[in-house]
């Protein structure tokens, strides 16, 4: 008997209705059965086999780089691209490995357990040429050491998964950084290729740069996660160099340099190679760099640059926003660049450019050689908290033209009498504040209706569609070895007005799909839709109810104004990417409702609480899902009236779900909430996965999402932006929570990164009176933010806050790594117990890093009830040079082993950590929330 993975069909069944039951498969996350589904940008891959058939071990010390070459040389041979082509399933596991090449039509899969860790030795990189428009390595000249994952002329490559790791174990490379007499290389590169897509996949501790197409086209990088410490050498995110027709889109990047950096080469070797990055479209793209650019166009440019168009930017802790570097040397041009819709947090320049970015390969470069810099535009700019408007430096004797700037907003942390410095610029500029500089504001056309310009074309990468494929695991009794079966394979198509898409759900795929167009709704930003929302959910709670398999509102592209609505149960709401839900302005669309028992009144005023945007009640398998379309709660206008004090009322929340159970919230971006983003509630069964979550860093309590009285939750693969705590978990008010007595409990945080610069990454409480129990929280990354994880109780919540696990935390500019806080004390009125003593106990962490963090950890239990059993082991906190101590501790006790700084005494008296290596606790048990598996869906919409 031989376990194949082989591509499986399941029947999709027609009913009478005007869209099909889609076809639905289990998306299993064992290693041996079930199947897994996967998108390619031509067809589906006829063979599919695992790395492990070739001998490989995944146990994270066995060499496995012949295994990867082998069974690459085996696709290549049973399933070359005549033949379907073939694809490397990597399982779940620890697979080291050097240097390895892919091969034409072909796709490398990781499961989402699966991490391909880098070797360490540098024998396992044979050294290569420079590249022909470089002429040399780029720390040293000479040759270069192969990247981890190299392809060479290659047609129709994937790299993708379902949220694997691929780990460079960088750190080996950084520290020899210096000393090396060849060149680093990159986590991927590929060359003189066409057709790549890299996708769904987490890059870590890179070498050098991540990810790295060079003299290659049509290249789709789209919701991959690239983490690097901040301080590390060159460790860019995504740098398409001399590249045509690239599209780069919903990811998420920290990095020890450039998030994205387009390139063509350097001086005279870039300028007689001749290939220039062009037709490049950057979209939903969030970084953290804080010694680097978010989008540099340079400084290697010398084949010129082209026609790049990025929005909807998000950058946090970064130097400057989209920079360009060129210097005298470098010739050709940077050219026709279109920036719009960006906003900036803590940053030290929102607009930078570099004319005299003179590092050069060798004496030989030309000093005639003048870069040509023109035609930039950049449109709907905010930046909050920067320390200077913009740096614009061009080329001395030959400036920079035809710069453009509109709408453009940036708050500058000090009054500075020159918050811009121009030189060598011409340019225009509309709506901006400051004002700029005055090179910026003579020479050149005005911008169109106040706005700069940015095309109205579609560029040819994003009339690509990615194709969705599905791989059956089955054990399968065979005469002989024979091939696999070709698959399914559908279009995820991006049309608003047919086609189909693929969807998951927690329990069986929709019988009903229907779009909110056909209830009257119009997409056009200004035309409420608030009745067409609930007359379409009331129809498919009536024609789709559970018993008939369920219904889904499908919202297409376009901007959809609504108020509040409720949902159904057996229920998917879904978005298109280009579908945004816009919550209305007008307080009346938003019905009062009663406060929530355990809470006894609002949390911002007495009394009751405006809905919130999206809403249910009592439901059974509820969906709000897409392909990363947008929910825009529109919430300024709620912030203004709450600082204010002019509001009566607490703010409703943009998700909220009461006594509930079977909820998914998947692949969306939350917007802008008036206050809360996602909040569960008295509710169980709760997934929340591959979520963003963006609020402006000081806009009041947008929390990011807050289980409340819940139990059975998972929430993964997020990120989050806000005001207020990133994940909050919560059980009711003092009396009120003690009275109503539901505990939230059995919660799983795992894979979250948080920007919250005045609040904490994980917070427990304050509101915890109903108790919070059996935390789990790993593989957790701040950047930012005020706080780690961060118990929050007072005399008055009563109950507990007990078996807390926190395992894998990386942070980044904090001020706290670990906060405690027992008097927190706000109440919702005069009745609270004093005598209600909340019990805080068995809390474990274990493997933290923390980089820049001004103390260590601020613990304070409850005056005169210690929080006990608190265990921290291997962590270690870099503390910014301070007078004062690096850790401040009272009513706590626990233990503690390997951790840096020393903590204070009251950590050092309990019971000893164990001796045999594995630190403090993490339960070995899997809770019933990590058993459910999502199904793999297709709608398709007929007419």
């Amino acid at each position: 008997m031989q376990v194949l993975l082989l591509l499986g069909v399941l029947a999709a069944a027609a009913v009478a209705s005007s869209v099909r039951t889609g076809e639905c498969r289990v998306v299993h996350a064992n290693r041996d059965g079930g199947g897994f589904s996967y998108r390619t940008m031509t067809k589906c891959r006829a063979v599919t086999v695992s790395v492990e058939k070739f001998g490989a071990v995944g146990d994270g010390k066995t060499p496995n780089t012949k295994a990867f070459a082998e069974a690459v040389a085996h696709l290549a041979e049973v399933a070359p691209c005549a033949k379907g082509g073939g694809q490397l399933y990597v399982p779940p596991g620890k697979w080291l490995t050097g240097s390895f090449n892919l091969t034409s039509c072909f796709t490398l899969f990781l499961h989402r357990d699966a991490v391909i860790l880098g070797s360490t030795d540098k024998n396992e990189y044979p050294l290569i040429a420079p590249l022909p428009s470089y002429g040399r390595g780029r720390d040293k000249a000479g040759g270069r050491y192969s990247s981890l994952i190299i392809g060479s002329n290659l047609t129709d490559v994937a790299i993708t998964g379902a949220n694997g790791t691929i780990d460079g174990q960088g750190a080996a490379w950084w520290s020899q950084f210096k000393k090396l007499k060849n060149t680093r290389g990159h986590l991927i590169e590929l060359q003189y290729s066409t057709g790549i897509l890299i996708s769904n996949i987490t890059l870590l501790n890179s070498p050098s740069w991540n990810v790295h197409p060079v003299y290659s086209s049509n290249i789709i990088v789209s919701g991959i996660t690239i983490l690097a410490p901040v301080k590390s050498p060159n460790t860019d995110g995504i740098n398409p160099d001399s590249c045509s027709d690239v599209r780069i889109e919903d990811s998420y990047v920290v990095s020890g340099d450039d998030c994205v950096a387009i390139k063509s080469g350097w001086d005279e070797y870039g300028i007689a190679v001749g290939i220039p990055s062009q037709r490049i479209a950057i979209r939903r793209l969030t970084c953290v760099s804080p010694t680097s650019a978010t989008i540099a166009l340079g400084s290697e440019m010398s084949g010129g640059i082209r026609d790049v168009r990025a929005e909807d930017i998000t950058a946090v802790d970064t130097e400057s926003g989209v920079r360009i570097k060129t210097a005298i040397g470098r010739g050709n041009y940077v050219k026709d660049i279109y920036v719009r819709g960006f906003e900036m947090h803590t940053m030290k320049y929102a607009f930078w450019m570099s004319g005299n970015y003179s590092s050069h390969p060798d004496d030989r470069w030309d000093p005639k050689a003048i870069p040509e810099v023109s035609g930039i535009s950049y449109g709907n700019i905010v930046a909050h908290n920067v320390s200077r408007a913009g740096r614009l430096e061009g080329t001395p004797g030959h400036p920079y033209t035809g710069i453009c700037i509109s709408n453009a907003t940036i708050e500058v942390v000090k009054k500075l009498k020159m918050p811009w410095t121009c030189s060598d610029v011409e340019g225009t500029t509309s709506g901006v504040t400051p004002p700029p500089c005055p090179e910026l504001t003579g020479k050149g056309e005005p911008p169109s209706a106040g706005a700069c310009p940015f095309p109205e074309d579609v560029l040819p990468i994003d009339k690509v569609e990615l194709n969705l494929c599905s791989v059956m695991l089955l054990l399968v009794l065979l005469a002989a070895a024979g091939s696999a079966r070709r698959g399914e394979c559908r279009a995820v198509s991006q049309a608003g007005d047919g086609g189909g898409f693929s969807y998951r759900t927690i329990t069986e795929c929709r019988a009903v799909t229907v779009s909110v167009e056909k209830f009257g709704a119009v997409g056009d930003g200004k035309t409420p839709n608030t009745k067409a929302f609930a007359a379409a959910v009331a129809h498919l709670a009536e024609v789709a109810p559970c018993a008939k398999g369920g219904g889904q509102l499908y919202v297409p592209p376009g901007k959809w104004l609504t108020g509040s609505f409720n949902l159904t149960s057996c229920f998917t709401l879904y978005l298109h990417r280009d579908a945004v839900i816009l919550g209305s302005a007008d307080i009346n669309d938003y019905p009062l409702i009663a406060p929530l028992p355990s809470y006894g009144r609002g949390r911002d005023a007495a009394g009751g609480r405006y809905s919130s945007l999206i809403l249910g009640s009592n439901l059974t398998d509820v969906a709000i899902t897409g392909d990363n379309g947008t929910i825009d709660g529109q919430g300024a206008w709620w912030w203004e009236q709450f600082r204010a004090k002019e509001l009566n009322f607490t703010r409703g929340y943009l998700i909220e779900l009461l006594y509930s159970k079977q909820i998914l919230v998947s692949n969306v971006t939350l917007v802008n909430s008036p206050s809360w983003n996602v909040h569960p509630v008295y509710s169980s069964n709760i997934i929340v996965a591959g979520i963003t979550i963006l609020a402006p860093v000081n806009s009041p309590n947008t929390d990011g999402i807050n289980p409340d009285s819940c139990a059975d939750v998972r929430i993964e693969d997020s990120y989050v932006v806000s005001g207020d705590d990133c994940v909050a978990i919560k059980s009711g008010w003092d009396e009120y929570g003690i009275a109503v007595g539901i505990p939230s409990e059995r919660i799983a945080v795992r894979r979250l990164t948080c920007v919250s610069p005045t609040s904490a990454t994980i917070a427990l409480g304050s509101e915890m009176s109903g108790g919070i129990r059996d935390v789990r929280a790993e593989d957790i990354t701040a950047v930012g933010t005020e706080s780690g994880v961060r118990i929050k109780t007072a005399i008055g919540r009563g109950n507990y806050v007990k078996d807390i696990y926190v395992r894998g935390f990386e942070m980044f500019t904090m001020k706290y790594a670990f906060w405690m806080s027992g008097n927190y004390s706000n109440h919702p009125d005069e009745h609270w117990d004093p005598k209600a003593i909340p019990e805080v106990t068995a809390i474990s962490y274990s493997n933290v890093v923390a980089r820049n963090v001004t103390i260590a950890g601020r613990m304070e239990g409850t005056p005169g009830h210690p929080y006990t059993g608190i265990c921290i082991s291997n962590a270690t906190i870099e503390v910014a040079p301070s007078k004062k101590p690096a850790w401040t501790c009272t009513d706590v006790k626990g233990t503690t082993s390997a951790v840096t700084p020393p903590p204070c005494p009251e950590l050092t008296e309990g019971e000893s950590v164990p001796a045999d290596g594995g630190g403090c606790p993490f339960p070995s048990d899997v809770l019933p929330i990590d058993s459910v598996q999502f199904h793999q869906c297709s709608a398709t919409l007929e007419f």
